[in-house]
C-alpha cells in the first residue's frame, strides 16, 4: 500500500554457485534477500484482476507512467529502472531480466490495462510494441528475445519467437478497435 504496487517474495535464496549452468550467464550480484523490487510481475495483479481498481489507478500512474521506473517509449521496463540491479546487458542463461523489454511483459500490461478500463494506455502499448517488433523484423529478418528501452533495438537471441508472437493479439486488437 505504501507505494501502490504489489510484489514478489523469495525468502529460498541459495548462496551463488559458480558452477551452476543455470546462472552461469548472468549469475546474480546481490547478496541478500530481496524484500521489495520494482519487477514488471508486479503488474500480474491487474491482469489476474486481484488489484482494486483504485489500487490499478496508483499502479499505472506512479509506477507504469513513471519514466524514473517502468515507462519506456517501447513498452515496459523488466525492472525499474530506479533499482541498483537495472542493467542491459547481453545474456542467454537465464535471459536478462534487469531492465529489458520483453514482449511478455508488454503483453501482460496490455491486457491488464484493458481489464481496468485504460483503453487509450492499451492502445499506446500495443502500437509500440508492434511498431518495435515490425522494426525489427524488417531490419533483421526476424525478432529478438528482449529489447532495449531506451532505443528499442534488439539485445540478444536474434530468431525468438516464443511469446514474442503474442503481439499478433494486439495488432489485431488494434485493427479491430480503430
Amino acid at each position: 500500500e505504501r507505494n501502490g504496487f504489489f510484489y514478489s517474495c523469495d525468502i529460498n535464496l541459495n548462496p551463488v554457485d559458480p558452477d551452476e549452468w543455470l546462472h552461469s550467464g548472468a549469475p546474480r550480484h546481490w547478496k541478500s534477500i530481496i524484500e521489495r523490487i520494482d519487477v514488471w510481475s508486479g503488474f500480474l495483479a491487474m491482469w489476474y484482476g486481484i488489484a482494486t481498481k483504485e489500487q490499478a489507478e496508483r499502479m499505472v500512474k506512479e509506477n507504469y507512467l513513471n519514466e524514473r521506473t517502468f515507462y519506456s517509449d517501447y513498452g515496459i521496463c523488466s525492472l525499474g529502472k530506479s533499482e541498483k540491479m537495472y542493467k542491459i546487458q547481453v545474456s542467454g542463461n537465464p535471459s536478462c531480466w534487469l531492465g529489458p523489454i520483453w514482449g511478455i511483459s508488454n503483453f501482460v500490461l496490455f491486457e491488464s490495462l484493458l481489464k481496468y478500463g485504460y483503453t487509450d494506455l492499451a492502445r499506446d502499448m500495443a502500437e509500440k510494441t508492434v511498431t518495435m517488433f515490425g522494426r525489427d523484423i524488417e531490419k533483421h529478418g526476424e525478432m529478438h528475445e528482449y529489447y532495449d528501452p531506451e532505443t528499442g533495438e534488439g539485445v540478444h537471441n536474434r530468431g525468438f519467437q516464443s511469446w514474442n508472437v503474442m503481439s499478433v493479439l494486439m495488432y489485431q486488437w488494434l485493427k479491430d478497435n480503430t
